[in-house]
């Protein structure tokens, strides 16, 4: 409740776990939890269900101007995730996408016209893992990019194309964090139909918060 539906900042979180401490010390028990990292190390514990959460932290390392040192050069900052490819598997085991889910790329066509509808249906899918003349004799004077490019891998073979798809909202985050501000990254897969996608079906997942470092907009002249 106070993570996934009030959201309230890491300070209002222990303020009130502080309070549920000393009701609780007063009949002589245990609060269950000692502070908001102690909370939310026990939610990123939870095995079932999303994958699980991790973070760590990325600072400047470069050279740093004789004066006026931008703070960002020298803050750290951090940047939490969730692995890709377990959230991959999840997406490609949801029972909710079952009729709605293309297993190859293919071309369709309505009066003989070309139509691109879907991930799977267009230019780029087919040249990744579709070939039409791979067993006609004549590949070899052919360009390349008609060869279908995923069974140059032959640990491929057998293997289903599944693109990745990631993406950035402007949108900055702060509820829940501290106050810090960050860019959500979301991440889906091709393989899923768009009206799948854009309903909200869980086809479209968060993975990351991107920091943002804060300052003015200068110019460093940097010389080695």
């Amino acid at each position: 409740m106070l993570f996934s539906q009030t959201q309230i900042s890491n300070p209002h979180i222990d303020k009130l776990l502080d309070l549920w401490a000393a009701h609780v010390f007063s009949h002589a028990g245990t609060p269950p939890f000692a502070n908001h990292n102690d909370l939310h190390n026990v939610i990123d514990s939870i095995t079932e269900g999303d994958a699980p959460w991790h973070s760590f932290t990325v600072s400047y390392n470069g050279l740093l101007p004789e004066i006026n040192i931008p703070g960002w050069m020298t803050e750290k900052y951090e940047v939490w995730h969730r692995d890709p490819r377990q959230v991959v598997h999840q997406l490609l085991s949801n029972p909710e996408f079952d009729g709605h889910f293309d297993y190859a790329p293919y071309r369709q066509f309505e009066n003989d016209k070309r139509r691109w509808s879907d991930f799977m249906s267009g230019n780029w899918a087919s040249k990744q893992a579709v070939c039409e003349v791979c067993d006609s004799g004549i590949l070899t004077l052919l360009n390349y990019s008609f060869k279908d490019l995923i069974a140059v891998d032959e640990q491929t073979h057998g293997s289903m194309f599944v693109p990745i798809i990631l993406g950035s909202d402007k949108t900055t985050v702060s509820v829940a964090t501290g106050q810090n501000d960050f860019y959500p990254l979301y991440m889906s897969i091709g393989n899923v139909k768009n009206h799948i996608r854009r309903a909200h079906k869980n086809a479209l997942v968060l993975i990351g918060f991107l920091a943002i470092p804060k300052g003015d907009l200068h110019l460093y002249l940097l010389s080695f």
